[in-house]
């Protein structure tokens, strides 16, 4: 049997609770108590089990550990099942005795009960072994057992197999064998159970090989199951990167290579070290903690640590909150902590058991003027330190060579190696630091391009990131409690890195413009330090943006960067929200956005850096925040701020450019209507159509134009690849019409991520959404286009009242999650407006950033809508749990709003969105004093 022997649980306090346990036993379930039939005996041993589980719950709450409870659990568990098999001998209606059940049968525990570690909703997995004779009456036997444990309301996995039965499955299901590893006799004959532990003992030594390749395929199936990242937002405490199982994986992987079967075994052959036990005993003991604390608080078998229930986690385990920190979020700090060293230390033993017979090596080697070679070697796929440790203690620059060679190579480091390095990052000092030969170093690692991020991850995984930058160490392991960041700073930062190594390795076609600007920057350095520091200011409460400039600039300084490198990578580090944000959340077609960033960033370099840094920053974030559409946004502002700051294709005369539009038009048209329409139709739009609009989209608008001479409304879809759908709407218009849209789409869980909003002088809407279904974030089926057109079509006729179908939908399909996951402090900061008359040339700029629901664009165009005012443009993004919607309004003879407008539209939607039912008399007083 595998165990995880630990040292966190005296012996005597385990004998006592185990006296405790059986003297109630003694009490509840011998002598008259159990001379019952079965429902009785299972509601004895509800009611015992009930009592002990609250005594253990409440020993947990006093200060008992993770792991005592659960070996504690275990033991309980033990006396009910060793109990339930005397009964059922006992009470056997086919007059089997209790001698010959047990001499026919033998009851093993396996997996987490073999191991002797329970949490209060895990299912016991039993194993029936029998000697093949009287099959049906053993049969019965156990079915009869069975019966009083599910009557006691215990989940149980189990199976009745013969030995040569169980070692035939056990060679070809690796699951089934790594279960058997950890087993434990329960009941019955122990002659039998050794028979089957010879077997498994004959196999492991015949087959380790394959015993170990069976092992990494479930340890790979497994991390693609639950995530290979520790430092997960939502982690698995079992089962994922970081969690219970990753020990167990190497336990297993240790037992087939070595056959020892417990850390305190590996310890005696030396295999491991005294401090590498302590460490991962403390962990395991920790995450256990946290996995009996979680079935508790949900009551039930939880191993996912969701969003919503991390603080309770934290208030249960007595994390208060600071002044930059939740509470969740120091203890996901401390969870992540313990979770990587269980995963580094089960990762080395893993590698350790699994390398072959050492191979000739290839040698590299480093000769300095005045030092003796020094070898590091590439064998069985890692770099080996060769010599002895103090070379690093001779010369801590010989530190960077190690990943110099490895990043080269791209192998990891062996096991020595990495040992080495640990135990010398107290070299890693201010003197080093402030080194310029460790800063050229660093830097002549950050210029290899595609191979950056491995570098850097090896630095982090031993430590020495944290030691030459301490100012990284503070965002390591820190998560922050919203919907919008997958991973901890840390990971996402390196992941980040690994966007962009990915971007110059891959050859995928959609990104090639990307590795054609890369190829312009002119120092991949600043890049990627860039990248590194971009995050380096959060965990210490708001405006992380200012003070990670003011962090970078130190660094840059400790790093000797001349005045003009320094300043370009203080600007990425300051401006690195810039570009997504304006991308996202501005007309770009108003060529006043595209001067003025071009004016922020001043020259071209900075420009392809900032595009980089942003498409790497927002890959890294979690998965499916990269979609085509942030793509194609991002390029467009780049190519606008681009054409700025070059002066290369100057916009022709706009009588020139107007004329060439119309004659592209046209020609889109194939003579279906008279040139004297089209020239009516830009007669009667505003001038900034044509900047929105190209000829093949105004074509088909005239097209639309045509069908609305027969129906209510016109309409076209256009899918754009698996991210986004484009709805174009041809009606009359009116007011509210926006809103009415909206809510329409709402109530049919559709997002608007962007709305083009154009009116003829003869009352025509020619109105463009972009849209994405909101549970998947995936384009809109087109099986869904007619029933959303019908409820479109009774919106437009105002036969349906859009208001209440965008609360019966919030009410019955809206996510859960957002509001427990929101805290109350974020919603008083919430909502806040603004309004801008300098950001566009001809309409007024409304952004409004309050807390993320369903129906949010139907509610702001509802009040605007009240107010009398015009949608000509509307941005819709949502950023963690917020949003953050701008729209380019004007007044009703199309005019930007008055200074006293503008303050009345800030208070009213303030008020609208407080949703406070006893302030609506007041929104709508100053709603008809408005208008």
């Amino acid at each position: 049997m595998v165990t995880i022997q630990t040292e966190t649980q005296p012996p005597r306090l385990r004998q006592t609770h185990r006296e405790k346990v059986l003297a109630h036993a003694a009490r509840r379930l011998t002598g008259d108590n159990a001379r019952a039939e079965l429902l009785d005996i299972s509601r004895l041993f509800r009611n015992f089990l009930k009592i002990e589980d609250r005594r253990l719950e409440t020993a947990l709450h006093m200060g008992a550990t993770g792991y005592e409870a659960a070996t504690a659990r275990s033991f309980l568990l033990d006396v009910v099942v060793k109990r339930a098999y005397f009964e059922a001998t006992r009470l056997s209606e086919q007059g089997v005795t209790q001698s010959s059940a047990k001499n026919g049968c033998v009851m093993v525990a396996m997996g987490g009960y073999g191991r002797g570690e329970l949490a209060p909703y895990s299912d016991l997995d039993i194993l029936f072994l029998h000697t093949g004779h009287r099959h049906a009456q053993v049969r019965e036997f156990i079915e009869q057992l069975l019966r009083l444990l599910w009557d006691a309301g215990l989940t149980i996995g189990h199976s009745l197999q013969t030995v040569r039965e169980c070692l035939a499955s056990a060679r070809t299901d690796a699951h089934l064998h790594t279960a058997l590893v950890s087993t434990r006799l329960l009941a019955g004959d122990p002659q039998l159970y050794n028979s089957l532990q010879d077997g498994l003992e004959r196999d492991r030594r015949k087959k380790s090989d394959q015993l170990l390749a069976a092992i990494q395929r479930e340890h790979a199936a497994r991390y693609a199951r639950f995530g290979a990242d520790v430092c997960l937002q939502e982690p698995n405490v079992k089962e994922g990167a970081g969690g219970i199982r990753d020990l167990h994986t190497a336990l297993w992987t240790a037992h087939a290579r070595y056959g020892c079967r417990n850390l305190e075994e590996l310890r005696t052959r030396e295999l491991i070290s005294k401090d590498e036990r302590e460490v991962v005993t403390r962990a395991y003991d920790f995450l256990w903690r946290v996995r009996y604390s979680t079935h508790l608080l949900t009551h039930r078998k939880t191993e996912r640590l969701a969003l919503d229930i991390q603080p309770a986690l934290a208030e249960a385990f007595g994390y208060r909150q600071g002044n930059y920190l939740l509470a969740s979020e120091k203890f996901m700090r401390d969870y992540y902590r313990h979770a990587r060293e269980l995963h580094l230390f089960s990762k080395s033993l893993c590698e350790r058991a699994a390398e072959p017979e050492p191979k000739e090596p290839r040698w590299w080697t480093r000769r300095g003027a005045q030092s003796k070679i020094e070898p590091l070697s590439i064998s069985d796929g890692r770099l080996q330190l060769e010599g002895s440790p103090q070379l690093f203690t001779e010369n801590p620059l010989r530190l960077f060579d190690a990943f110099a060679l490895a990043q080269a190579a791209g192998v990891p480091f062996g096991t020595g190696l990495r040992d080495a390095i640990r135990a010398n990052l107290s070299l890693v000092n201010h003197k080093l630091r402030s080194s310029v030969e460790a800063a050229d170093a660093f830097l002549k690692l950050l210029r290899r391009r595609g191979r950056v991020g491995h570098a850097l991850r090896l630095m982090h995984e031993v430590g020495f990131l944290s030691r030459f930058m301490p100012e990284f160490g503070r965002i390591s392991l820190l998560i922050q409690h919203d919907l919008y960041h997958h991973y901890t700073v840390d990971e996402h930062t390196l992941k980040a890195i690994e966007a962009l190594d990915e971007l110059h390795t891959s050859q995928d076609k959609q990104r090639a413009h990307l590795r054609v600007i890369s190829d312009e920057v002119e120092d991949q350095a600043l890049l990627y330090l860039s990248l590194l520091l971009h995050d380096i200011g959060k965990g210490r409460g708001r405006g992380h943006i200012p003070r990670g400039a003011r962090i970078a600039e130190r660094i840059c300084r400790r790093l000797s960067l001349n005045d003009g490198d320094r300043e370009k990578v203080v600007l990425m580090v300051r401006q690195h929200v810039a570009m997504a944000h304006l991308a996202q959340r501005r007309d770009l077609h108003e060529p006043q956005v595209a001067a003025d960033f071009a004016a922020q960033l001043g020259g071209l370099d900075a420009l392809n850096m900032l595009l980089l840094l942003t498409y790497a920053d927002l890959k890294s974030v979690a998965p499916g925040v990269w979609s085509e559409w942030k793509s194609t946004l991002l390029w467009e502002l780049y190519r606008r701020t681009r054409t700025a700051m070059t002066g290369s294709d100057a916009p022709p005369d706009e009588v020139e450019k107007l004329a060439r539009f119309k004659e592209q038009v046209v020609c889109a048209l194939e003579g279906t209507l008279p040139i004297s329409e089209v020239e009516r139709h830009f007669a009667l739009l505003p001038d900034r159509y044509v900047r929105v609009t190209s000829p093949e989209a105004a074509a088909t608008h005239l097209h639309l134009i045509e069908e609305l001479k027969t129906d209510i409304f016109a309409r076209r879809w256009l899918r754009h690849g698996r991210s986004s759908t484009e709805l174009t709407i041809c009606t009359r218009d009116r007011q509210g019409l926006f809103a009415d849209i909206a809510g329409t789409l709402a109530a049919h869980g559709i997002e608007i991520l962007s709305a083009e909003l154009n009116t003829r002088e003869d009352g025509v809407a020619l109105d463009v959404f972009m849209l994405r279904e909101a549970s998947t974030h995936h384009a809109i089926d087109m099986h869904r286009h007619a029933a959303i057109e019908r409820a479109l079509r009774k919106a437009i006729a105002g036969e349906a009242d859009t208001a209440a179908l965008v609360e019966r939908w919030q009410t019955k399909n809206a996510p859960r999650k957002r509001a427990a996951i929101t805290t109350h402090a974020r919603r008083r900061e919430l909502p806040r407006v603004a309004c801008d008359n300098e950001s566009a040339r001809s309409s007024t700029l409304v952004e409004v950033h309050a807390v993320d629901e369903p129906g949010l664009a139907h509610k702001i165009a509802s009040v605007m809508a009240g107010l009398g005012l015009n949608i000509a443009c509307a941005k819709i993004a949502t950023e963690k749990s917020d949003a953050l919607d701008v729209f380019y309004v004007t007044d009703e003879k199309g005019m930007k709003l008055s200074e006293s407008r503008m303050q009345a539209v800030v208070h009213l939607l303030e008020l609208s969105l407080t949703g406070t039912a006893a302030r609506m008399p007041e929104l709508q007083s100053i709603q008809e004093k408005t208008r």
